[in-house]
């Protein structure tokens, strides 16, 4: 009896000092993440709710104060042709691109992570185009087009071939195949690094139980590797989803509005047309569209990979 009152006070005495290390732990995150919270409270909150507030009022270049006229900006915007078009060129283009350019960093992954001659050469070279600022590379791909001085139509009117690449049949299979070569590298960079921390026993697991490359590459190697392929399909689709740079340096969205964007929109209805309104309330139904998949893919990608620790 008296051993165990005597050991009563011990026990105290570390449950205080328990809970005051995790006073001083929670202190201590607090004040580490002050920086985050300012910069997310200046650069994300701040501008979201001031975009948020101009949506609903009639702010132009000649009126910055704006003055509050309701659901006028989005009923102009679902009564016009020009964003419902952008949205659906949008919508198309994202989806194309996004589909071969995963498929084409997977397979140059599933390539690069064997060992063969010239294989760092071959990575780097892959490599070269996400080096490049998208802006840069659209100045580039315009020299390099450019009917009267561009290397391309001339190698092809040598060829025999009199074609105009930025004619309104050719210029939207050209953005695709040129986004192609401009983001392949960095669905094929995030799907390597995967491949590079992939287990090795389960390959050799299957190879004992006599599956083939293929049966092990879509029942092994595609299972554990699937939160790397969703979260590549994510970052890449929302970057697809806002593609300006190369797009407005080669075509400002033209012929017409053929290849206009719906970054492209907000940019010309925002500073050619003055009309903040009307921008910042396509700027906030794009948001609005987008944020219920974030919770979802982040929960597919965490779920996934707590599956394939277990």
């Amino acid at each position: 009896m008296s051993t165990s009152l005597d050991t009563r006070p011990a026990l105290g005495t570390r449950k205080r000092a328990v809970a005051a290390r995790k006073r001083s732990r929670t202190i201590a995150a607090g004040v580490l993440s002050l920086p985050l919270i300012a910069f997310a409270a200046v650069f994300v909150v701040y501008p979201l709710i001031t975009g948020s507030m101009t949506a609903f009022q009639a702010s132009t270049l000649f009126d910055l104060a704006g003055t509050f006229n309701g659901i006028d900006n989005f009923t102009s915007l679902f009564t016009s042709d020009g964003f419902a078009k952008s949205a659906g060129f949008t919508v198309l283009f994202s989806a194309i691109v996004v589909t071969v350019e995963m498929v084409l960093g997977f397979g140059l992954a599933l390539l690069v992570n064997r060992r063969f001659p010239g294989k760092k050469v071959f990575f780097t070279m892959i490599l070269l185009p996400i080096m490049v600022a998208p802006a840069l590379l659209g100045i580039m791909f315009r020299l390099l087009l450019n009917g009267d001085i561009g290397a391309i139509p001339a190698l092809l009117q040598g060829l025999g071939m009199s074609v105009s690449l930025f004619s309104p049949d050719s210029v939207v299979p050209l953005l695709i195949v040129l986004d192609i070569l401009q983001w392949t590298p960095f669905t094929f960079l995030i799907i390597y690094a995967g491949l590079q921390s992939f287990p090795s026993e389960l390959l050799e697991a299957s190879a004992v139980d006599g599956a083939g490359y293929f049966r092990s590459l879509f029942s092994v190697i595609m299972p554990v590797l699937t939160p790397v392929l969703f979260a590549a399909f994510f970052l890449r689709a929302i970057d697809a989803l806002r593609t300006f740079d190369v797009i407005y340096v080669l075509t400002a969205g033209g012929p017409g509005t053929s290849t206009t964007t719906l970054s492209i929109y907000i940019y010309k209805a925002a500073f050619e047309s003055g009309d903040f309104g009307r921008a910042a309330a396509a700027a906030l139904i794009i948001l609005v569209c987008l944020i219920p998949f974030v919770p979802f893919i982040v929960k597919r990608i965490a779920s996934t990979g707590m599956e394939k620790t277990k």
